[in-house]
């Protein structure tokens, strides 16, 4: 019953979570969720109504009494949870700005950055801080400070009308990148726990929605309370902050400690090898739980290889700590004071050292939730031993899970919480279920090991198969390679890494020159893990696909997740039904057969750049086509072309590839993500506006006026594009796409204009009667994000007359006009086209 009331609980609190942004929260509830003692109120309602839900059936024989006492509870459970959603959210909310605003504020720090400000190496700068003392900053008086050359004052004037008051004691994320800033921000580089910064601030809400590459920022920052985004615009060092409670005292000091560590790690960082550095980083990592250290390239390697998840302090980093503590202290008292096992029991002393241990050591390295829900199950296995509780490990862990969803909701928002929740369900159910067929009588050498090594391959490939649909629900993919390098990645990390790198942080205090010693020896194996991985997986292998990608949607996810329930509580409802989830999902990946065109609008990180992808699904088969534009990108980010091809993996297009390529704008930075697309999917065509080098791994071609594609039913053409002339300007290529199925558009990064505003463009009064959107067969598009008139001047006086080059719209179609708000009118063009609708694709 546990397991249901935690997904219950949870799904409540998601969907409440999720839409409640959508609603105005009265004042009358406002000032009720203000109230001061509704939190600790609200946690004695649900300690009761635990105990009533979970003690009913030991104290009463009586069914109708105990199905009706649950019953009560569980409705009552939920009911808190709302309301504890509810006001976690409108705590976090009422001191949230709504708009810019600068000001002056003291931020003070009570733990170490999520990254290093270095000047040399260029790295920004982030930092959890909390403010006060807020007041308005002037920006006419400071305009040089503020990275925006084409601001203006009075998008701030809103701000000086804040009611700055109500900040105080807000949290915030603190940036700063050092090739921007204008001012001199060297106390950054000696920032550290406790530090109290005077500081002159540009504060942001925080802008929500997934990012292309599947991350959401505004989630992230929700979990660990932060209420804005801040850009530093000025700091000053002006003192150290003093502890109010010997609580934060004592986290203060571990902070500290945490941030000795990390300067120790950093001692000569500027003189090491990039891969040397890197294994002393995840050396840190590992101790710590300190990734401010750790690169792209290194995360990007440890996803790949799917062993991401060892980079985090798991459970049984703290779990090994505690029980090697425990054992050595008990081992202490069994010699010197066995006289204190008269009043207190062996096994409270070994759980108190454990519990004890476990909590500290979860605090040192950051509170992350596999350490937290670690510390919460050595306490329930404590009280379950001690009251003598009729409950099962399991019904302890659901327990756990819904204390810590209770202590904070936006919890259920971290990856990490669910991975490290189902992981645990996981290797209970599979140990439940071999410990019995385990064959005890074998004897020989090599036939235990034998077991030994078929019983970790098989759990192994039980966890990859079961965690599989939670992964790419949470990530969008899956690294194949994880089924074989988490075989000996687990083992090398568990048993020598981490055991190393806590006993060299444990001899650190006493003797400096041993712990290096060791932890020199932890920086060796990882030097050479991560070699053996980049020359295996990205230099040897490089043909081979390494992601595993789901074919289908959120459909599939739910029917993926069925799959696993019933895998893991297998007496809940019959086996044979798992044929239904995998019946639909034979079908949800079969293609669908309606022939039709549909546009995509594939999300981009970077901004002021446009992709779409066309397909046509034909009777005689599929066709994709990737459209990109350059509307102002000065260039690409670095993962640009990964997150562009998991985009495309995603839809499907990896088993037959690209039929072509198209890149509108002259400009070059299209050129080498195109190159590095192409090592990656097949691309039967690349037209490329301009004049560039041709790429050796693709069939590259300049687009201009007149070329055409065609299979039946589906035509493209390109309008423009005079490469000959070495003038950008008419370089563009505009193309025309004529498909003999209607169109759908798929994406929120379009705005459309119905037909009446096509007179904003020309003032033309004979627009057809039919050119709203119709039933009308077949599609007729044209995508144009030029802003040089030149272009389509020039195309007015070489075409017109061409019909082979001509818009003209055409008996059966529906027209439609694809551009930006930036592009040139095209004002002849648009009046041949008499387009029914235009979509604007830089919204």
């Amino acid at each position: 019953m546990a397991a249901w009331l935690f997904a219950i609980v949870s799904l409540v609190v998601l969907v409440l979570l999720g839409s409640v942004e959508q609603f105005i929260i009265g004042e009358g509830l406002s000032a009720w969720l203000s109230v001061a003692w509704l939190a600790p109120l609200l946690s004695v309602a649900l300690v009761v109504s635990l105990l009533l839900w979970l003690f009913t059936p030991v104290v009463s024989r009586h069914r109708a009494y105990i199905l009706s006492l649950q019953m009560v509870s569980f409705v009552a459970i939920v009911a808190l949870f709302v309301i504890k959603s509810l006001y976690a959210y409108h705590q976090l909310e009422r001191q949230t700005p709504q708009s810019r605003t600068l000001i002056n504020a003291t931020a003070t720090i009570y733990q170490i950055s999520d990254s290093v400000y270095d000047k040399v190496l260029a790295t920004p700068f982030r930092q959890v801080a909390v403010l006060s003392n807020i007041e308005p900053f002037n920006p006419k008086q400071n305009s040089r400070l503020i990275h925006n050359p084409f601001a203006n004052d009075d998008d701030f004037a809103a701000g000086q009308a804040v009611d700055l008051q109500s900040f105080e004691g807000m949290t915030v994320l603190l940036t700063a990148d050092p090739k921007f800033a204008k001012s001199d921000l060297q106390a950054l580089e000696s920032a550290q726990p406790a530090s109290i910064l005077q500081v002159q601030l540009l504060l942001e809400p925080i802008k929500g929605g997934a990012l292309a590459s599947g991350f959401d920022n505004k989630a992230w920052l929700r979990t660990r309370q932060v209420q804005a985004t801040a850009q530093i615009l000025a700091a000053t060092h002006i003192g150290t902050a003093q502890a109010d409670t010997w609580a934060q005292q004592f986290r203060l000091q571990l902070e500290r400690l945490r941030w000795q560590l990390r300067q120790h790690f950093y001692k000569n960082w500027h003189t090491l090898d990039g891969k040397q550095a890197q294994a002393r980083a995840v050396t840190l990592s590992l101790l710590t739980g300190d990734r401010a250290l750790i690169d792209r390239d290194t995360k990007d390697l440890y996803q790949l290889a799917g062993i991401s998840h060892l980079l985090a302090i798991s459970g049984t980093h703290v779990l090994f700590l505690a029980i090697v503590l425990a054992a050595m202290i008990t081992a202490i008292t069994d010699r010197f004071a066995l006289l204190i096992y008269q009043k207190i029991p062996r096994w409270q002393i070994r759980m108190a050292i454990m519990v004890a241990a476990a909590l500290i050591y979860a605090v040192f390295t950051g509170f992350e939730v596999p350490a937290v829900r670690t510390v919460y199950m050595l306490m329930a296995a404590w009280l379950i031993r001690y009251f003598a509780l009729p409950t099962s490990i399991i019904s302890a862990l659901f327990v756990v899970a819904l204390l810590m969803v209770w202590a904070d909701p936006y919890v259920l928002w971290q990856a990490g919480f669910w991975l490290s929740f189902v992981a645990v369900v996981l290797l209970i159910r599979y140990e439940n279920g071999h410990l019995q067929a385990a064959d005890l009588h074998i004897y020989g050498w090599l036939g235990r090991l034998w077991q030994k090594l078929s019983a970790t391959v098989s759990l192994q490939l039980w966890l990859f198969l079961t965690m599989l649909p939670v992964s790419i629900l949470l990530f969008g993919k899956v690294s194949l390679w994880g089924l074989l390098v988490n075989l000996f990645a687990i083992g090398l990390f568990g048993f020598v890494v981490v055991p190393i790198n806590l006993l060299a942080g444990v001899v650190f205090w006493v003797s400096p020159w041993l712990a290096d010693l060791l932890w020199s020896i932890s920086v060796a194996i990882l030097y050479g893990l991560h070699q053996s991985l980049s020359v295996a997986l990205t230099t040897k292998l490089p043909a081979v696909s390494a992601w595993l990608y789901a074919p289908f949607g959120m459909a599939g996810f739910v029917l993926a997740f069925l799959l696993v329930i019933w895998l893991i509580l297998p007496k809940v409802m019959p086996r044979f039904l798992l044929l239904l989830p995998i019946a639909a999902l034979i079908f949800l990946t079969k293609p669908v057969k309606n022939p039709r065109l549909e546009i995509a609008s594939l999300p981009s990180d970077t901004p002021n750049v446009s992709q779409l992808l066309l397909t046509q699904y034909g009777k005689d088969g599929t066709s994709h086509w990737l459209i990109l534009n350059d509307l102002g990108a000065k260039s690409l980010r670095k993962n640009h072309a990964q997150i562009l091809t998991d985009q495309l993996y995603r839809r499907g297009v990896a088993a037959m590839g690209l039929d072509g390529v198209i890149v509108q704008t002259p400009s070059d930075i299209f050129v080498p993500m195109v190159g590095q697309l192409a090592d990656s999917l097949p691309i039967s065509r690349y037209w490329q506006a301009g004049n560039h080098q041709q790429l050796v791994s693709i069939r590259q071609q300049s687009c201009r006026a007149g070329m055409a594609w065609q299979q039946e039913g589906f035509v493209i053409r390109a309008l423009t594009g005079w490469s000959e002339i070495n003038d950008e300007r008419v370089q563009y290529c505009a193309i025309e796409v004529l498909s003999d199925y209607p169109f759908s558009w798929q994406g929120n990064a379009a705005q459309t204009t119905e037909a009446d505003a096509v007179d904003d463009w020309a003032d033309d009064d004979s627009q057809p009667s039919d050119s709203k959107p119709s039933t009308k067969a077949k599609s007729q598009l044209v995508i144009s994000t030029s802003a040089e008139p030149l272009l389509w001047q020039l195309w007015q006086s070489l075409c017109v007359s061409n019909n082979r080059l001509d818009v003209l719209a055409k008996e059966g179609y529906y027209p439609v006009w694809l551009t930006s708000w930036r592009a040139d009118e095209a004002t002849v063009a648009k009046q041949r086209l008499s387009p029914a609708k235009i979509y604007m694709l830089d919204e």
